[in-house]
């Protein structure tokens, strides 16, 4: 994140794991937000299809199990819904009917003024919901994945509580700050590119890797290379130091409804359980990132919605929506953040 946001910025995350913005949006947008997701019927519709593919094995503690799982997928898609059913009844991802109202606010009353990166591309929103009597979610990364296909250890997550999260209601959300424990995160856009960037076969008319000429099968090819399967060792190890040596170094603060607080979705992090009989925990995330110098092209569609078509010019402050993916492509190379 030393690329990414300013000095003073930077320091504040590094050290404690969050930025607090002092930006809080309008009761009256948060009440619509929280209105819309309402209707929205319970479940998860950004189950990890990934997890089928191995990512699962970096989250268990024994290799017995993980070859059990990759001997029978179907097992392990059942045993992840299964844990997301006790932590969330309802998750949802790349909506993206707020992302524009929110950012166009947040711009407009100095969001800009964090970062030194020039540009961030605003991927997609995510809701989660969750109810009295589930279990919190335990600590964790959001592991970098081929899923939404461009993300990196740097990522921007905008985390936005529409109801308090704070000593009576519980829910708050726990982070280890960056200066106790990372995971590399842009080594898989190194990984994808060396994987599929020397075949025409994967390449757009600008010589960018479209994730759209890659197959299930080709996909199941990167899972089994040794490089990948390297990454997701370590990955398994590093959760593993975080559980056991520093769960007691995670920061929490209290987050009152409307307030803006700025973090890595990439660090360690988990929940605190939810307290509140009568009303339920209720949490709006929008996911930004920086655009690197490597040619991986954006995926356009997720889960049926456009997404990554929104782009974020810092020195502007202007927010630019398309009817198409950013096309990183156009972006000018002194601008793209190096691997």
């Amino acid at each position: 994140m030393l690329d990414i946001l300013k000095e003073r910025y930077f320091n504040e995350y590094y050290a404690s794991g969050f930025v607090e913005t002092g930006l809080t949006l309008p009761e009256s947008l948060v009440d619509t937000i929280k209105a819309h997701y309402q209707t929205i019927q319970l479940g998860h519709n950004d189950f990890p299809k990934f997890f089928a593919n191995n990512e699962h094995q970096a989250y268990l503690e024994g290799k017995a199990l993980g070859a059990l799982f990759s001997t029978f997928p179907g097992l392990a898609k059942k045993m992840v819904k299964s844990l997301y059913d006790r932590t969330y009844h309802k998750a949802v991802y790349a909506e993206q009917a707020y992302i524009a109202d929110v950012c166009a606010y947040l711009l407009s009353q100095g969001l800009h003024k964090f970062f030194k990166t020039r540009y961030l591309v605003v991927g997609y929103d995510i809701f989660l919901g969750n109810d009295y009597g589930r279990s919190a979610a335990g600590i964790h990364t959001d592991l970098p994945n081929f899923h939404h296909f461009y993300e990196t250890e740097n990522d921007v997550t905008l985390y936005i509580p529409l109801i308090n999260l704070d000593d009576d209601n519980g829910g708050r959300i726990t982070v280890l700050p960056e200066a106790k424990l990372k995971i590399p995160g842009n080594v898989l856009l190194k990984q994808l590119q060396a994987h599929f960037g020397h075949d025409a076969r994967f390449l757009d008319e600008n010589g960018y890797i479209d994730p759209e000429k890659i197959t299930a099968e080709d996909l199941a090819g990167f899972v089994k290379s040794k490089p990948y399967q390297q990454l997701m060792a370590h990955y398994k190890n590093v959760i593993t130091l975080a559980k056991k040596h520093y769960s007691q170094e995670f920061v929490s603060y209290d987050e009152s409804k409307g307030k803006v607080l700025l973090w890595n979705n990439k660090n360690f992090h988990a929940a605190e359980l939810w307290k509140n009989q009568q009303d339920d925990r209720a949490v709006y995330i929008i996911r930004l990132f920086p655009i690197y110098d490597c040619n991986i092209k954006l995926k356009n569609h997720l889960h049926g919605k456009l997404f990554n078509n929104h782009l974020i010019d810092t020195e502007t402050g202007e927010l630019q929506r398309y009817d198409h993916a950013v096309d990183v492509s156009q972006i000018p190379q002194h601008y793209k953040l190096s691997l």
